[in-house]
């Protein structure tokens, strides 16, 4: 399920493939349409956007479907290139569930994690970026779940989602519009988790938290760090990622903890201040 961010609406997905869509009026909530599209594939994530008047569905059959929240009516289905190339073999291959979805509520890019793909369209459904396992990740790392940030399209080396991984790893990825992939821009420093991320929020109008938890039940809570609190060498790296984006080999960053269960973040998911 998943509630929007006015409180308003309230979106659920049922095992028999089913979306309901809930509005809530004060002390109330009333059933408004039960939408269907997901050919007995089971709901696996849900995203909405009053913004953009937007649901966005993924299923166990790894299908993406978008939903007209004004109309109530289906309006697409997102194409996946590697999707349509596993369905092209003469090789049965198994079905990637969706694993998460997530909208951009400045822009309405949406974010999606097919099995270990992580792709990102624009509010018109094309694509604008796809990755899986290789260079970024392994796939004994793969991602577990991912988020869109709100960072806006002018906003050339600005962070648009963020992974979670196997391994506990997060990875921060900005958008390569020009060759139309994914770039690493950061990996998280600290490294509170140690197991399976299962669940990333970014929070506050300035974007500058990251909640986090992962499959043991632990959560962290992460904040972006001020720039005029960095010394010369972080700065430098921060310019350095911003500039070239960051590899794993390549990455150092002095580690700034705030406590056992807090930690900084390079603040430039949208451009804090």
């Amino acid at each position: 399920a998943k509630a929007s961010l006015n409180g308003r609406w309230l979106v659920t997905g049922c095992v028999d493939s089913t979306v309901r869509v809930w509005r809530h009026d004060e002390q109330s909530i009333e059933l408004r349409a039960t939408l269907s599209g997901h050919q007995g594939g089971y709901i696996t994530c849900i995203d909405v956007s009053t913004v953009f008047g937007t649901i966005v569905t993924g299923c166990s059959h790894g299908n993406v479907l978008l939903w007209d929240l004004r109309t109530l009516t289906f309006m697409r289905k997102l194409r996946h290139p590697f999707k349509d190339e596993a369905d092209k073999s003469p090789v049965p291959i198994a079905l990637e569930p969706v694993v998460s979805v997530s909208i951009n509520h400045k822009n309405g890019n949406v974010v999606t994690l097919v099995g270990s793909h992580l792709s990102i369209f624009d509010i018109n459904a094309n694509l604008l970026a796809c990755i899986g396992p290789g260079r970024e990740y392994q796939i004994q790392n793969r991602p577990t779940c991912a988020v869109s940030t709100d960072c806006p399209d002018w906003m050339e080396q600005g962070i648009a989602a963020i992974t979670g991984h196997v391994g506990g790893d997060i990875l921060m990825w900005g958008i390569d519009y020009d060759n139309k992939c994914w770039k690493l821009r950061h990996i998280m420093p600290d490294k509170p988790h140690s197991c399976a991320i299962t669940a990333l929020r970014v929070a506050d109008d300035k974007q500058d938290t990251l909640l986090v938890g992962d499959e043991s039940g632990k959560m962290s809570v992460c904040k972006t760090l001020h720039l005029e609190n960095l010394n010369q060498q972080e700065l430098t790296v921060v310019a350095e990622e911003l500039r070239t984006g960051v590899h794993e080999s390549d990455f150092y960053l002095a580690k700034k903890s705030m406590s056992t269960e807090s930690h900084n973040w390079i603040g430039y998911v949208t451009g804090a201040d």
